[in-house]
């Protein structure tokens, strides 16, 4: 997450104890005027600021801490901030009927990592802890916090034993994996275990055996990721109870580990074929069938992966109860991007684009029957339009980002299966090179990007085939399509400005603002959030994209609201 630090807090602190006084000795007083602290006036903060010196090491902790806030993270109706100097998440509301109320959690000391749950109901936030070797200091291990804003609730903290700097949340919102990222040890450790786990049931409250600790096998290599499931039933099993299963991705290995129970014996897949590191680089779902679908760097073919019931042994009370089939969909070369969606007749196809062979493989999961259409380049990009998942896609993109062509490919997806029907497709032929494509959601419409610093642009009609160019003031440091698809809103650094681009339309408009944005946020129910970068709070609140500026709402200093 964004990290915001003050580097010169001795003003701001200063100010800070001028507004919550603690007693100071009189001797160790040295100052030319005093002020009476319970005065929280004007006066009282300005003799904080120009009399910095004048306060010691008794202040309490809390006023002595960098002001180092994690954020903005959106959530559902809210945006929320991590204050590690007060130890609390601070939210402010963007819904209409609340707009710009400021509330905060308290959790616990050192928070390293914040994400919010995949229906952005709830935040989670991994706290390092600290070692208490000053008063005011309180011992703490390393804790995950689960903070519901919504609810009238206390958040909610597990005892995860490890400052994991990682977190995977399963898409119900169930389940959490926390892990290390690649960083290596920290100053603030001695030993460290790359391979632990912890596996939370968030469901569940803390105890003894929530979260569970885990340490997986290793070949040799540190965990690149951890993928989790979607709720999964696996055929067979006298337990149909929809399992959430956790993919840890490692250097030549995948290892299976059974989240819904954290317990049981996990199952390792060699993927070492004896020639260059294989390095699993994206998995996919078909929830249905408990199938999972890898790609790999230096792997020939996607690798399914099918999870099968199998009894458990007796002997063993922690043995699971399936084990994975395992088949390599015959790709031919190494495939550089790969797409799964389900047919108008049920069936679940999976297309892998392979820029060796300029071919398209297009699977039957199901029988694994495949058919291969060559392609005029070498395609390292799928998207598939639309892309909701409660529709059939009807078209999909194809683009070639590592040669950076000046063209893209549109399919069609209706009759892709049929041998005897050629592959319908059409070449969009652009004027630069393409660099990126970014789906509209709900529509079908691409933003293409052109250049590495986002200022050449253009949008992409799929229906049409047909690109619209996109010209700003500067690079697009920050943007964001609103729920609906309707606007695409924008900003650059170091101009105070925020654009919109009405997408029916093509129609810019922008609004002036009075400091520089730094992140913008559409929010689900229409608001428009602006983010400063400050660290006592500096926000620009719209209630919608057509807002004017007489409307919009500044909120300042929210990061020191409850401060008395």
């Amino acid at each position: 997450m964004p990290l915001i630090r003050d580097t010169d807090t001795t003003l701001r602190t200063a100010a800070e104890s001028a507004l919550m006084p603690a007693p100071v000795p009189a001797a160790a007083r040295r100052c030319p005027a005093t002020v009476p602290t319970r005065r929280l006036g004007v006066l009282a903060l300005a003799a904080a600021l120009a009399l910095p010196a004048c306060f010691t090491d008794d202040r309490p902790v809390m006023w002595q801490r960098a002001r180092d806030v994690l954020g903005p993270v959106a959530l559902k109706d809210r945006v929320a901030y991590v204050d590690n100097a007060r130890d609390r998440v601070v939210t402010v509301h963007t819904s209409e009927d609340s707009q710009g109320r400021v509330e905060s959690h308290l959790i616990g000391r050192r928070a390293i990592h914040v994400t919010a749950t995949p229906d952005r109901q709830r935040l989670a936030v991994i706290t390092r802890g600290e070692e208490a070797l000053r008063p005011g200091e309180i011992e703490q291990e390393p804790q995950l916090w689960l903070v519901d804003p919504s609810a009238d609730s206390e958040p909610v903290a597990y005892d995860i034993g490890s400052p994991f700097d990682r977190l995977a949340i399963a898409q119900d919102g169930s389940v959490a994996v926390a892990y290390f990222g690649a960083a290596g040890a920290d100053a603030d450790g001695y030993f460290r275990n790359p391979n632990e786990l912890a596996i939370i049931d968030l469901e569940r409250a803390p105890g003894e055996d929530n979260p569970t600790l885990r340490t997986v096998r290793s070949f040799g290599a540190a965990p690149d990721g951890v993928v989790l499931s979607p709720p999964m039933v696996i055929p067979g099993a006298t337990d149909d109870t929809p399992r959430v299963l956790a993919f840890v991705l490692a250097e030549n290995n995948v290892t299976v580990l059974d989240a819904t129970y954290p317990a049981r014996d996990e199952v390792s897949i060699r993927l070492d074929l004896g020639g260059e590191p294989v390095r699993p680089r994206e998995i996919v779902f078909a929830p249905n069938t408990a199938t999972a679908y890898l790609r790999s760097q230096n792997a020939r073919d996607v690798l399914e992966i099918l999870i099968q019931a199998e009894q458990p042994g007796d002997e063993d009370p922690l043995d699971n109860d399936f084990q994975p089939a395992l088949a390599e969909l015959g790709a031919g070369s190494a495939p550089a991007d790969i797409a799964v969606y389900d047919d108008s007749d049920g069936r679940r196809l999976l297309l892998a684009a392979t820029p060796g062979t300029s071919e398209l493989v297009v699977v039957d999961t199901d029988t694994a029957d495949f058919k291969l259409i060559p392609l005029p380049d070498p395609v390292d990009r799928v998207l598939l339009f639309p892309d909701g998942s409660d529709q059939t896609p009807r078209i999909a993109v194809l683009a070639s980002l590592g040669p950076k062509l000046p063209r893209i490919h549109l399919l069609q997806l209706d009759r892709i299966t049929d041998e005897l029907a050629p592959a319908e497709l059409r070449e969009v032929s652009l004027s630069e090179p393409v660099l990126d494509i970014v789906p509209v959601p709900g529509r079908e419409l691409g933003m293409i990007v052109h250049d590495d610093d986002r200022t050449v642009l253009g949008l992409l009609d799929i229906g049409l085939g047909a690109v619209a160019p996109l010209q700003g003031l500067g690079r697009l440091d920050s943007y964001a399509f609103t729920p609906d698809g309707r606007y695409l809103v924008g900003a650059t650094q170091g101009v105070a400005r925020i654009g919109f681009l009405d997408l029916d339309n093509l129609h810019p408009t922008d609004l002036r603002l009075d400091a520089y944005p730094t992140q913008v946020m559409a929010m689900p129910g229409g608001a428009i959030f602006i983010d400063h970068s400050d660290t006592s709070g500096h926000a620009t609140l719209l209630t919608n994209p057509t807002t004017p500026r007489s409307e919009a709402r500044v909120l300042t200093g929210f990061l020191f609201s409850d401060l008395l």
